[in-house]
């Protein structure tokens, strides 16, 4: 007899599930995404898109939930550019705050901050300090705050086509993850004639350690919305990363499962 899956998705669960799976322990996952310009090419929901397919994915194999994500985040980089809405920086931190110390006022003890936009990163970290800083006297928790891509950078490294520099934004990564799990949203003919290329950061290739923030790209500039390079794509590699992705954050996850476990 086959076993009926968990729920994951908290938005489709009742109260009493959802106080069912806090007393179960299970884990929530907050996906992180944005609103913003994906090139010519692909929808503006890219991001919120990708992070929730994948916290999905993951939270069916680590028993965990998935919270409802957070579509707008820090997205200043793609002003110029129509469809995109950005929060500032301390707006988008308050409301990431107080999402996170809900679920956690609610008696969830793992919360996993999932990003799936790259801005957000550095200020998910600082909230994810921020809740243990503030709560941690009268709850017992742990939070984890990562982008979905960094554990397996190493492996999709190691498959892509593009160079170093071809995966940032609107790039081989992130088309490829669009033709794989939404090819009809995915107009590659649009690329014609577009401005694009390798830029001097990558999601997964080796860089130094510094952090350098330039003028932001403007449309009058012919920039396409675009860092790195789509033309490579192909759902194929699209849905090995995806595989990748998925197997090593569930390796990280165990990992840290039993870690803790044996210093409780």
């Amino acid at each position: 007899m086959t076993e009926t899956p968990l729920p994951v998705r908290m938005s489709a669960m009742t109260q009493m599930e959802i106080a069912e799976a806090i007393a179960g322990k299970r884990a929530v996952i907050l996906p992180t995404g944005a609103t913003e310009a994906h090139g010519p090419h692909m929808p503006t929901d890219t991001d919120t898109h990708q992070v929730e397919h994948i916290a999905c994915l993951l939270a069916r194999r680590l028993g965990a939930l998935v919270a409802p994500p957070v579509a707008y985040g820090i997205s200043k980089t793609f002003e110029f550019f129509p469809g995109t809405v950005s929060l500032s920086i301390p707006t988008y931190q308050a409301m990431l705050f107080e999402i996170g110390a809900g679920l956690i006022r609610q008696g969830f003890e793992h919360l996993i901050i999932l990003n799936g936009n790259r801005p957000n990163g550095t200020a998910n970290d600082a909230v994810a300090r921020h809740l243990v800083d503030e709560l941690d006297a009268e709850h017992a928790f742990k939070v984890s705050a990562l982008s979905y891509w960094e554990p397996a950078a190493e492996r999709i490294h190691a498959l892509r086509r593009s160079v170093p520099g071809g995966m940032g934004h609107g790039c081989e990564f992130e088309t490829g993850f669009q033709l794989a799990t939404r090819p009809e949203l995915v107009k590659m003919d649009r690329l014609a004639g577009s401005h694009y290329g390798p830029v001097g950061w990558d999601l997964v290739a080796p860089t130094e350690p510094v952090r350098t923030y330039m003028r932001r790209p403007r449309p009058a500039a012919g920039h396409a919305a675009i860092f790195g390079d789509p033309s490579c794509a192909t759902a194929e590699a699209g849905q090995a990363f995806i595989d990748i992705v998925v197997d090593t954050l569930e390796e990280t996850f165990r990992t840290l499962r039993g870690s803790y476990e044996e210093r409780r």
